[in-house]
């Protein structure tokens, strides 16, 4: 779920930001770092008959709606091999929660006819559906090369015990670290909020290809020897659930360089 599930954030869903440090003029005040990164994210299963049905309705009509309201970014991926066959994972950033109060821009740049249309053909292609909105940790994580250009992620979704949030978070930053020394592209990381659990969080490790999974192992175990990574305390995840997502290009909105 970086030029990122998650291309213009993780992704650009997953975005990973960089916090910026300035001083104002007068009296050398530190200015307020900027909010984080927030994304809805989306994760939609087709119908198993409607997989080309579903990429042509993105690409003819959900897209273009989405661009006349004002989007500009918008990551779609989908399972890659190891996952649930039909699921499709959308990241879109979200710039003020306001933007979901009626009128939505949606809804003011097609009209109510162009609206329902285009919800009645979504829910002919798709099984279900649901959407969170979540917020990217760059602290936990660490960003790929600028010009990196997201092609395969290893998605993990943890829930964290309660009380447990502080061992957590250390452990995913010395996870991190230990990551960034093997031949993974980069880590995301977003904590879920409105839409589901707030101790739950997605962590996405990029890679080039499933050749370089296969190689991830043995430099992970060789990584995390020479850092002495020590495992998160016992108790402090509740699961963990792993998918393969793959990023398509093709049906997301990316803005022009």
């Amino acid at each position: 779920m970086t030029r990122h599930i998650m291309g213009s954030t993780v992704i650009p869903a997953l975005s990973v930001l960089l916090v910026a440090t300035a001083f104002a003029t007068a009296g050398l005040a530190q200015a307020p770092a900027p909010p984080p990164q927030t994304s809805q994210l989306t994760i939609v299963h087709v119908k198993p008959d409607m997989g080309a049905a579903w990429q042509e309705y993105l690409k003819n009509d959900a897209n273009p709606a989405l661009v006349k309201s004002g989007v500009t970014r918008r990551q779609v991926w989908t399972t890659a091999a190891f996952g649930e066959a039909g699921e499709y994972a959308i990241v879109t950033p979200v710039a003020d929660l306001s933007q979901f109060d009626d009128p939505t821009p949606l809804f003011k740049a097609i009209g109510p006819e162009g609206q329902a249309a285009l919800m009645a053909k979504r829910q002919r292609l798709i099984t279900d559906s649901r959407s969170m909105l979540i917020t990217a940790r760059p602290d936990l994580g660490v960003a790929p090369a600028p010009d990196y250009q997201a092609k395969l992620g290893v998605s993990s979704r943890s829930i964290v015990a309660q009380g447990h949030m502080p061992d957590f978070v250390k452990y995913s930053k010395d996870l991190s670290a230990v990551i960034v020394k093997t031949n993974a592209k980069g880590v995301a990381v977003n904590q879920i909020g409105l839409g589901g659990n707030p101790n739950e969080f997605i962590t996405l490790v990029l890679f080039d290809s499933f050749a370089d999974i296969g190689n991830f192992q043995a430099a992970f175990a060789k990584a995390a020897a020479e850092a002495k990574l020590v495992p998160a305390p016992a108790g402090a995840i509740v699961s963990t659930e792993w998918r393969a997502y793959r990023y398509v290009p093709g049906l997301s909105i990316i803005p022009p360089r």
